[in-house]
Parts: C-alpha cells; structure tokens; sequence
C-alpha cells in the first residue's frame, strides 16, 4: 500500500508539472505528431520539378553565309563504358554498359565569305567563290535523337553511365562534317553555278559568268 501511495504521489507530481509547462510540452507534441503524418502520407505524393533557364546575348556578328547543300545524314553512334583495375590498368569482366543513339539531320554546307565579282567585259562576269564551309547543323524536327538500345553486364553496376550528351556534341561538331565538304564539292560547285546563274541571267541572258571554284 506505502508503494502504491508513493506511486501516486509521483504521479500527480508529474502530471501537475506536464500541464502547468503548456506552451513547450504540447508543441513538442504537435511537432511528433506532424512528422507523424508527413512520413505516412509520403508514399503516395508524387515530386514536382521546377526548372528555370537564363540566357543571355554574348555578341552581334554580320554575316555572309550561304547555303549551297544540305546533306541529310541518320547516323547510329554506338559508346561503351567499362570499369578497370587502375595499378594493372586491366578491364573487369563483365563490367561493360554500352548505348546505342541514332542522330538524324542535316548538315549545312555553303559558304561564309563573300564572293568576289569582277567585270571582265560587258557582257562577262568572273565569280571567284571563297572555300567552302560548314556553316552549321540542323536537327530533325521530329525525331533528331532516338536512345535506341542501353544495356549493361552482370557487374556493370559500378561503371560510369555512358555520357550520351557529350557523344551528341561530338557527331554534331564542325569538325565531323567537315568531311562532307570534299564528299560532295561536286553537288556544292553545281548548287553554286545555278545559284548565281539565277542571280545574273535574269538581268542579261547573254551575260557570260566565269565561275572558279574553290579547291578543298
């Protein structure tokens, strides 16, 4: 009976401290119980992302380009990553992850200098076109990059992902269309010849136009 009473004792003691401390005790208490229901309601709200993108002007550049061809290409790029062994710079077995993109669009060829125009007579015109360039790409509007396969290997969990991006930037640079330019110098001295054919037989039909063509 003596511990019972005791217990009684404290007990009220406690009680009476519990809600005489109202602000602290009962915000703590509200705080639980908000964590409570946030962790349960959690699994079923769905994240929303917000995306912001500033841009800003660097330089204004007059220019001369022309477009002479545009050569439709569809190019399947194929990277593959691995993981090695640094001290014996040896590739783990089965660590290989590999994708496979197909880019399709167009690449810009023509010309970025002006012409020179010279009168050789009344009736005939020199046209000396500058070299060729790469005046830039274009891609398709509809389906300009398709991730067609990605595939990994048992242990390819601790490999990079294969940098898909950066494999884009790559095949779409100047540098890998320049190639082009020689492909297709024909084509490119045809679409010239017509174009400024177009430009000076409407004015004179008789005038005489001597092209010489850029060498690659």
């Amino acid at each position: 009976m003596e511990k019972e009473g005791a217990l009684m004792v404290v007990f009220k003691k406690v009680s009476s401290k519990f809600f005489k401390w109202k602000v602290p005790v009962w915000t703590v208490l509200f705080i639980g119980i908000v964590i409570i229901v946030v962790s349960l309601i959690q699994p079923f709200t769905t994240s929303q992302a917000d995306s912001q993108s500033v841009s800003m002007v660097k330089y204004l550049k007059e220019v001369n380009e022309h477009v002479f061809l545009n050569v439709g290409i569809e190019s399947v790029e194929t990277k593959t990553e691995k993981t090695q062994i640094p001290w014996i710079k040896a590739d783990v077995p089965l660590s290989k992850k590999k994708s496979i993109i197909i880019l399709t669009y167009d690449a810009k060829l023509g010309i970025k200098q002006p012409v020179s125009i010279k009168e050789i007579s009344p009736k005939k015109l020199r046209i000396e076109i500058p070299k060729y360039e790469v005046i830039g790409v274009e891609l398709d509007e509809e389906h300009p990059y398709t991730l067609y396969d990605t595939s990994g290997e048992l242990l390819s969990y601790s490999t990079k992902d294969v940098d898909t991006g950066k494999l884009v930037t790559q095949k779409l640079s100047t540098k890998q269309q320049e190639r082009y330019l020689e492909q297709y110098q024909e084509q490119l001295n045809n679409s010239a010849k017509e174009y400024y054919e177009s430009l000076f037989k409407p004015l004179d039909e008789e005038i005489e136009l001597e092209i010489i063509y850029p060498e690659q």
